[in-house]
């Protein structure tokens, strides 16, 4: 039995990827600091499945769109000023805005 991550009750459930870079260091950042209500492992249970599937989707279309946004204002940027270094780091960092949607993968 693992912990729920969406409604918190312990049920049979498909579990999360503990090792994924981001949500990994998410949920010991979290449990360090003592603010995690989950100890063990998380996982999605049956009845949240939907609303984790709408999560990802919605993820996945904000990657798409945001690393469009950010190649087309590296390309601008990069017009304007000839400098290719900040345009990079420009797209970067617009990219890195999807982290705040980021829903973690399933094991």
């Amino acid at each position: 039995m693992r912990t729920c991550s969406l409604c918190g009750k312990k049920k049979k459930t498909v579990p999360l990827d503990m090792e994924d870079p981001v949500f990994g260091a998410y949920v010991r950042l979290m449990r360090k600091l003592k603010l995690s209500k989950h100890s063990g492992d998380l996982g999605i249970c049956k009845n949240c499945m939907k609303m984790y599937l709408l999560m990802k989707r919605t993820h996945n279309s904000k990657i798409v769109l945001y690393s469009v946004a950010a190649a087309i204002s590296a390309i601008v940027y990069f017009y304007f000023t000839g400098n290719i270094f900040f345009s990079i780091i420009i797209g970067i960092f617009i990219v890195s805005w999807s982290v705040f949607s980021y829903c973690p993968p399933l094991r």
